[in-house]
């Protein structure tokens, strides 16, 4: 046997790469059977706010690294209290948060608006950027298990946040939805009762 050679290493650094991604695709898989199979929720009351706050604790780097500009308009959210499982609702707020960071177009200030509001009955969140939007074509594909929008295969993805992200929501008795113009942006918003 002996030492590698250089294409060698190559093959086998690729493998080694390619198993990550598929330990880590296992993982998510695994997550989303937790929250669909009705597993129990650790639900608590939640000020909007404060998690938007820790959020963004976790993602203020990658955003100051793209030069992203994310501004809360949370004069409503002030004042909102939600019931919800907190852990899952920071991991959608975050997916949402991390999608419209990645999907942003370099050739133009990027923007994301996190606002809330209040009706009767439930508490919507939005999240809202100024990036390359979904084709109408492509919206039915957008909740789909793995399945990508066309105009994004230059940005790494795996198709499985926003289908993991509607069951978050809907494992709470929420709902999510969008609206997009291509080349303007898109707005997901979610609710909980």
């Amino acid at each position: 046997v002996g030492e590698l050679n250089e294409q060698q290493k190559e093959y086998a650094n690729k493998m080694v790469n390619d198993l990550d991604v598929i330990d880590q695709m296992v993982d998510k898989l695994l997550d989303l059977g937790r929250i669909e199979s009705g597993s129990v929720l650790q639900v608590e009351k939640i000020a909007p706010m404060d998690l938007f706050d820790e959020v963004m604790k976790v993602l203020q780097p990658l955003a100051t690294q793209r030069k992203v500009q994310i501004m809360r308009e949370l004069t409503i959210a002030q004042s909102l209290e939600i019931e919800a499982d907190k852990a899952l609702l920071q991991q959608a707020l975050y997916n949402l948060l991390d999608n419209a960071i990645k999907y942003l177009l370099p050739d133009r200030p990027a923007r994301i608006d996190i606002y809330a509001e209040s009706k009767p009955g439930e508490a919507i969140i939005h999240v809202r950027d100024n990036g390359r939007g979904i084709e109408e074509a492509d919206y039915a594909k957008v909740f789909q298990l793995f399945r990508r929008a066309r105009n994004v295969d230059d940005v790494p993805g795996d198709g499985f946040g926003l289908p993991y992200i509607q069951s978050i929501i809907q494992r709470q008795g929420g709902r999510i939805w969008f609206e997009s113009v291509p080349d303007k942006g898109t707005t997901f918003s979610f609710s909980l009762p």
